[in-house]
């Protein structure tokens, strides 16, 4: 920041100079306090500071970021899943990037989003974008033909996207292998001697319940299992709670069901029990996400591992090295995960 910079507080301009005035010190004391320099004692600090806030200014941050070439404000784009919106484990992975994002002073927006018909819908965030109010864009629940991706490549826009979209030539992605974690859900439940299976997924068009499903299906190919299922459209707790009230209802009862999403698997919990059912001498229930809340359960829930901390480090770092020009950038990252085993199965 030089001394060209303006605060501003509702239709007034506010030099530094001004501040300085104000605040009894020099130019260059306002500067140091502005910028968070360590060079200022406490109490000269404090003194500037009471006379910004005093007066309610604040700094111009579209004549700042027009100079630095660059706002430092990175843009999530989010499905609005039918209206749903997000779950619980969504949730968890944005305040670790708003967390992080911070930690490396950027600042981050949230915007919903359409992978099919986002430049119709005025509340989408891509008009940021290519005005220059934002460096760059995460984009959450790709589909195959994300038409998000499309106008990001279009227009040079810096953007890693959570989840693989490895069918993209021209972008940069980080997610779990989705396929391996479908295969070893399938896998662990038929060597726990489970033999009649039903794997609830979200949106059929979501890349990630097609490629959970693919590898599901291989293992029971693999184990020569023909008594399983595949339901997609179970984007809710109360959509998980309705199907499977229903097969019980049915006296359809399969020995395990497998929750491509833990927050989905409350409700698989609240029909089993509701029904009389235990867990899991009735019914298995085995997740994906691993989310705080399953351990608390009861009983408590095994579940694949996604580890919210390390996806969304990895997908900011990446990011802000795409921004700043860094040379290298990995174009994918698959993260690690684990099967964490308790009561549920």
């Amino acid at each position: 920041m030089t001394t060209r910079d303006k605060w501003t507080g509702g239709n007034t301009m506010l030099s530094m100079k001004d501040i300085a005035k104000l605040s009894g010190v020099s130019l260059k004391t306002v500067s140091r306090v502005l910028n968070n320099s360590d060079k200022v004692k406490e109490e000269t600090r404090q003194k500037v500071l009471d006379v910004v806030h005093k007066e309610g200014y604040r700094p111009n941050i579209i004549a700042k970021s027009l100079k630095e070439q660059k706002t430092r404000t990175i843009i999530i784009f989010i499905d609005r899943h039918h209206g749903e919106y997000w779950g619980i484990w969504h949730t968890m992975i944005i305040t670790a990037f708003m967390r992080i994002a911070k930690e490396m002073d950027y600042k981050v927006l949230i915007s919903p989003s359409s992978a099919s018909d986002h430049m119709t819908d005025q509340t989408d965030g891509f008009s940021f974008l290519t005005s220059g109010l934002a460096d760059g864009a995460i984009l959450m629940d790709n589909i195959l033909e994300d038409q998000r991706i499309d106008f990001l490549i279009k227009n040079n826009i810096p953007h890693v996207v959570l989840g693989n979209c490895s069918n993209y030539t021209k972008t940069h992605w980080v997610d779990l292998n989705n396929y391996n974690a479908g295969y070893m859900g399938g896998e662990y439940l038929i060597n726990k001697n489970y033999r009649s299976l039903v794997f609830l997924l979200g949106d059929s068009s979501f890349k990630v319940s097609q490629e959970r499903a693919r590898g599901f299906m291989e293992a029971m190919k693999e184990a020569d299992i023909s008594d399983y299922r595949i339901e997609y459209g179970i984007s809710s707790t109360k959509k998980a709670y309705e199907r499977v009230l229903q097969d019980i209802e049915n006296n359809v009862q399969p020995s395990a069901y497998f929750v491509s999403g833990d927050e989905r698997a409350l409700g698989v919990y609240r029909a089993v029990q509701e029904k009389g059912l235990r867990i899991p001498e009735d019914v298995a229930v085995l997740g994906i996400d691993n989310i705080q809340h399953g351990q608390y359960l009861y009983p408590s829930l095994s579940s694949i591992n996604q580890p919210i901390d390390t996806f969304a480090s990895q997908v900011i770092t990446m990011l802000i090295k795409i921004i700043e020009g860094v040379e290298g950038v990995e174009d994918s990252v698959l993260i690690p995960y684990n099967l964490v085993e308790r009561e549920s199965t």
